[in-house]
């Protein structure tokens, strides 16, 4: 059963969905963004299991399934999940950037990835905020740079915005914490703390899944996070 409202979640997705998109066609021959609309791709999970897992945006896999994670870093996330005990359907899943970062390839009539740009992590920051406060996890996973940057915009966000106090409000700590973390490589497998305004829930940033295919030393990082994840889950649970 899912822990969230899921008309609210479609509210959300289809207010931001279009937020996103005006703000983004403004820039899209800045961002060299290809001709044609662009592939939205939303948080999916039960969260049965009350743990957030972020990413960085789709890419042709995702957009070709509707659902995030499902190429080959999917995998290797399924793999990492099932062998920590995990259910990836009672998580929910999600991204900063909902659509497909692409460009044009390097061949004629081609699509590529791309990396997001400081204004598309910052442009989807309230959206990932409302998704975070409907889905109100108890753990929350970010895999990679990005959503470890998308973490430190919302505190600094919060920190600066009377406005979002409001609406959450984040521990002195918990500010002081992420402005601190700029690369993945610093924070990986450490635990965090972040309170927001009827909800408290733990950050541990983790490396992305594709890095283990570029990067196959990574894995034993990797698999030693995977067991802080497992004893923070223990805790939580009791």
């Amino acid at each position: 059963m899912n822990s969230y409202d899921l008309q609210e979640m479609q509210h959300l997705n289809e207010d931001f969905r279009k937020r996103c998109t005006r703000e983004v066609e403004k820039r899209r021959d800045q961002l060299k963004i290809p001709d044609g609309p662009l592939e939205f791709v939303y948080g999916y999970g039960r969260n049965s299991a009350g743990i957030m897992l972020i990413g960085e945006a789709p890419g042709k896999d995702e957009v070709r399934m509707g659902r995030p994670f499902v190429g080959k870093a999917g995998s290797i996330l399924s793999e990492i999940l099932e062998n920590t005990g995990f259910d990836r359907e009672d998580l929910y899943i999600t991204n900063v950037v909902k659509y497909r970062l692409s460009r044009e390839g390097k061949r004629p009539g081609t699509v590529a990835n791309r990396p997001a740009t400081t204004f598309e992590i910052t442009n989807s920051m309230l959206w990932l905020i409302g998704e975070i406060l409907l889905v109100r996890p108890k753990l929350i996973l970010t895999l990679g740079n990005v959503p470890l940057k998308a973490m430190r915009h919302i505190a600094q966000y919060f920190q600066a915005s009377q406005e979002a106090c409001d609406l959450t409000e984040l521990q002195k700590s918990y500010y002081e914490e992420y402005l601190q973390m700029s690369e993945i490589g610093m924070c990986h497998g450490r635990k965090l703390t972040c309170s927001f305004k009827n909800f408290t829930a733990t950050h541990i940033p983790l490396y992305h899944p594709a890095s283990l295919i570029y990067n196959r030393g990574l894995r034993k990082a990797y698999d030693a996070d995977m067991k802080e994840v497992q004893q923070c889950v223990a805790l939580l649970s009791e």
